[in-house]
């Protein structure tokens, strides 16, 4: 019998490379890492691993098993899963990856009402970036990411994820109350902007790749980025003191601002898309089903309440 231990660390050397890696992520010592992968290469009769220069790595038959193995440890987490389920307790732990304002407009909405319905329930929540929050998920070290993905800004699919759509939104303009735009209600055209002062996220976020080419698209210039955040509430603040025009989606609550104007754009209407993402064999946990179910009433509840906020598309 295969011992289910072994194979994950056999999983995770497939996955990352080296013993050090499994260590660190297991949080094992290397030599234990290697005992674990010697024993269960006893238990099958096979050789599992051999060593090219100092590095340990998988035969045709290791990567055979390691292969196998997703679907073996899905599959008892599953059943262990389940049969607490049918006893009537959902319980375990769910860890959940999400950027800044859907923790605060959806994912905290939806931890209270699991708190309540679930007490054994634990959700872990974390707030990182995109590509690395999808690394996690496929290598099963989270169990669902929320990201986000603006029209002018289209991400490539990963392979074994599913996605499902939580919230639309529109993107608005934000100027200083005092810019010379905000005397007029009527929505600015992009090219009336070159010149100014922008606020943006880091080079390589999909942010800042959103306001490069709206400006570049449809008013033939490239913004002077002046102030860059992640934190969108800071780029707010930063167009509320007169410093920077910036573009942002509505859940980041700019209406409860003061020293603003919010207008739409005259050339375009873009919009961000609020999405939640689970492993394929995922969302079959009795605990990621009941946090998934959770968030979707968070979303339901939100777009009834938020004008410009609709729920999937």
């Amino acid at each position: 019998m295969i011992d289910l231990t072994r194979l994950r660390v056999l999983r995770e050397l497939q996955l990352r490379g080296t013993v050090g890696a499994v260590a660190d992520a297991l949080g094992y010592s290397p030599s234990a890492v290697s005992q674990q992968l010697a024993q269960l290469q006893k238990d099958v009769g096979v050789r599992l691993t051999e060593r090219v220069g100092r590095r340990l790595r998988l035969t045709e038959a290791g990567e055979t098993l390691a292969r196998a193995a997703d679907g073996l440890l899905s599959q008892a987490r599953q059943a262990e899963e389940a049969a607490r389920a049918a006893s009537g307790v959902v319980a375990g732990t769910v860890r959940v990856v999400a950027f800044q304002t859907a923790l605060l407009n959806v994912v905290a909405p939806a931890l209270d009402a699991l708190s309540s319905r679930y007490p054994d329930l634990v959700v872990e929540v974390l707030d990182d970036e995109f590509e690395r929050a999808l690394q996690a998920l496929v290598l099963q070290e989270v169990d669902l990411v929320i990201s986000n993905q603006y029209d002018a800004v289209r991400r490539p699919r990963t392979a074994g994820l599913a996605d499902e759509l939580l919230l639309t939104e529109p993107i608005r303009l934000i100027l200083p109350a005092r810019h010379r735009l905000a005397a007029s209600e009527s929505a600015v055209r992009v090219a009336d902007l070159a010149g100014e002062v922008w606020a943006s996220g880091y080079p390589g976020t999909a942010h800042a790749e959103l306001i490069e080419r709206i400006c570049v698209e449809h008013g033939d210039f490239r913004p002077e980025i002046r102030y860059r955040s992640n934190d969108l509430l800071v780029t707010l603040a930063l167009a509320a003191h007169g410093q920077a025009v910036v573009l942002l989606p509505e859940l980041v609550r700019f209406t409860d601002q003061s020293g603003i104007a919010v207008r739409d754009l005259a050339d375009t209407d873009v919009r961000r898309r609020v999405i939640v993402w689970t492993r394929r064999d995922g969302d079959v946990r009795p605990s990621v089903r009941a946090v998934l179910d959770a968030l979707r009433a968070a979303a339901d509840g939100l777009a009834a309440v938020r004008p410009g906020v609709t729920r999937g598309e």
